[in-house]
């Protein structure tokens, strides 16, 4: 082999080692073992992130019903959990969120890590402590059977932020667990610089949520992340009260997905800053069955 050509296959190969495609975590052909729901949408539901007392003083929720609600509810087995809703990290608190797991035969999927933290920081004791809480959950979400693990890189310097990701993906791959970075509010929200802390990082992936780009960037930034994804926060946002989706084209993000080649999980998730006409469970409802035509 000429040596211009081995270098030009060389630099191919390499690139796909350090960039490759993923694919998801599910194998199963079944539509409900490829759908999650974040507790996120049940927000007003929680005493930690309601936001008024009307819904949550006729239908409270805590993280401990949640997977028999969702099993008995929606058909679904696999749940998502924010971090918000935690009680504790606690070893009592969190055996007893395991025991609720495992009775209702359940599987956690995913803890969306939205805590305090700044691993970008450029003071290095700021980065030490959002690093080190970062682990704690790290152990909780191996403790609770988690597959994965989804952490913001945040505002900060990019070089600080892939340098605490990869310490904390050490944690993660020592525990069996996959570290994922979505576009959520920070450096991450430019795809190509999204790109390169997966590129740098190494062995962890992307997790495209739907809602958090503007809609001028939208469908070109998540074409862009969608095939190195392991899992999908396919969310919505707006809706009026005949249960029309206001926000964007959730259909078109959906193809997206799809036309990527992404087998694995997606995520039932709704934000909106503005009250929301319908309930929650029909926005979930409505979220199951339109996903659930491109599975």
């Amino acid at each position: 082999m000429k040596r211009r050509t081995f270098q030009k296959n060389f630099g191919v190969l390499a690139a796909a080692l350090f960039l490759r495609p993923a694919f998801g975590l599910s194998l199963s052909n079944k539509p409900a073992d490829r759908i999650t729901m974040s507790t996120v949408n049940f927000r007003e539901r929680f005493a930690q992130t309601k936001t008024n007392d009307a819904l949550y003083a006729t239908s409270p929720l805590t993280l401990l019903n949640i997977p028999e609600y969702f099993a008995d509810r929606f058909g679904l087995r696999q749940v998502e959990f924010w971090s918000k809703h935690f009680e504790s990290l606690n070893r009592e608190y969190l055996k007893d969120l395991k025991t609720a797991i495992a009775k209702s035969k359940s599987k956690l999927i995913n803890i969306q890590f939205d805590e305090d933290y700044q691993i970008g920081s450029p003071d290095e004791n700021i980065r030490s402590k959002g690093i080190s809480l970062a682990l704690q959950w790290v152990e909780a979400a191996h403790y609770l059977g988690s597959g994965a693990f989804r952490v913001n890189p945040g505002n900060g310097e990019v070089a600080h932020a892939i340098s605490s990701l990869k310490t904390i993906n050490e944690a993660c791959k020592a525990k069996g667990l996959v570290l994922m970075v979505e576009n959520h509010f920070g450096m991450e929200m430019n795809p190509d610089i999204h790109l390169q802390i997966i590129r740098e990082v190494g062995n962890i992936y992307t997790l495209p949520d739907f809602g958090n780009y503007d809609n001028e960037v939208r469908y070109v930034a998540l074409k862009k992340i969608m095939p190195y994804a392991y899992q999908v926060s396919a969310k919505t946002m707006a809706f009026d009260e005949k249960l029309n989706h206001l926000s964007f084209d959730f259909d078109q993000c959906m193809k997206i997905a799809a036309d990527s080649g992404f087998k694995g999980i997606y995520s039932v998730e709704q934000w909106s800053r503005e009250a929301i006409k319908v309930s929650d469970e029909a926005i979930a409802d409505w979220m199951i069955s339109r996903i659930k035509t491109y599975l």
